[in-house]
C-alpha cells in the first residue's frame, strides 16, 4: 500500500501496478473537467460548523452549509452524516432527465495541493460506491435513521435531515422511481474547501512547460485518478467541487 513516482512524470507505481498516463504532462485537460469551481468554499472556516439546541440550519461558512445552499442542486437532499453514514448528503434528481443519484463527501482545510487532505475523503468515497443503487433491506434503516433530527457536539438541532424533497413518504416514492430508471445518472462528489482549481490548472501547465513539480501534486493527481477509475468502473462518475 504505497505509491512510489518517478522523474518520468507520465509514470507511477499505485497500489502494486505501474501505470503510464501522459495527461499529467499534456495539460491535464480531462482531469480538469473533473474539477468544480464553487465560490463559495473559497469563504469556508470549517466542515460542519458549531452547533446548539433548536438551530434551524447549517452554520454559515461551513463546508456543510455550502453543500446545502450552492454545490447539491437536486430536488432531494438528504443529510446522512454520522452513524452509519455512506456519505454527508445524498441528492436525488428527479425533475431531470436522465435523474441522477448523488453522493457528498465534505472536507475542510487549508488550501493547499496536498494529498494527504484527500486519503479519508477518497477512502470514504471509494469505499461507499455500492451504496449508489440506494436499494435492497437496508434502506428501511436508513429511511428510520433520517426521520430523526440532526445531532452533534451534544446538541439536539432542529436541522431535518431531509433537508429537500418532502416528508419521508414523499422522498421514499421519489428515490423509489429514480432508483428504478434504467438510464439513471450516478455521480460522487468530494467537496472541499482546501483545493484551488485554479492552483491545479497552474500545476498541469508547469509541468507540460517542462519544469518539475513538487512530489505532493503528483501524488494529489495520482490519488484523485484512482477515485475517478474507481467511480468509472461501477458506471459512476466522479468529481472534485472546490475552490475557483
Amino acid at each position: 500500500m504505497f505509491t512510489v513516482l518517478f522523474n518520468d512524470l507520465s509514470l507511477a507505481y499505485v497500489n502494486g501496478t505501474l501505470f503510464r498516463d501522459d495527461a499529467l504532462v499534456g495539460g491535464g485537460k480531462m482531469f480538469l473537467r473533473h474539477l468544480i469551481a464553487n465560490p463559495s468554499l473559497g469563504a469556508a472556516t470549517s466542515e460542519k460548523g458549531s452547533f446548539a439546541n433548536g438551530q434551524a440550519e447549517f452554520s454559515q461558512g461551513s463546508v456543510f452549509r455550502a453543500v446545502v445552499d450552492s454545490v447539491a442542486r437536486e430536488d432531494v437532499l438528504i443529510c446522512d452524516d454520522l452513524g452509519d453514514e455512506w456519505a454527508d448528503f445524498i441528492g436525488v434528481a428527479t425533475e431531470t432527465t436522465p435523474a441522477t443519484i448523488s453522493f457528498y463527501h465534505a472536507k475542510h482545510g487549508d488550501r493547499s495541493l496536498s494529498a494527504s487532505a484527500f486519503h479519508d475523503a477518497v477512502g470514504q468515497g471509494i469505499k461507499n460506491l455500492g451504496r449508489l443503487n440506494l436499494a435492497g433491506d437496508v434502506m428501511a434503516v436508513k429511511y428510520e435513521g433520517w426521520d430523526t433530527s440532526y445531532r452533534n457536539d451534544g446538541a439536539i438541532t432542529a436541522i431535518a435531515r431531509y433537508i429537500r424533497g418532502g416528508a419521508r413518504d414523499e422522498v421514499e416514492v421519489k428515490i423509489g422511481q429514480v432508483v428504478g430508471a434504467p438510464d439513471v445518472v450516478r455521480r460522487v462528489f468530494i467537496v472541499t474547501s482546501s483545493l484551488s482549481r485554479t492552483d491545479v490548472a497552474n500545476g498541469f501547465a508547469q509541468a507540460a512547460d517542462g519544469h518539475p513539480l513538487r512530489p505532493n501534486f503528483v501524488q494529489l493527481y495520482w490519488i484523485l485518478m484512482g477515485f475517478f477509475s474507481a467511480c468509472a468502473e461501477i458506471g459512476a462518475v466522479g468529481y472534485v467541487v472546490c475552490q475557483p
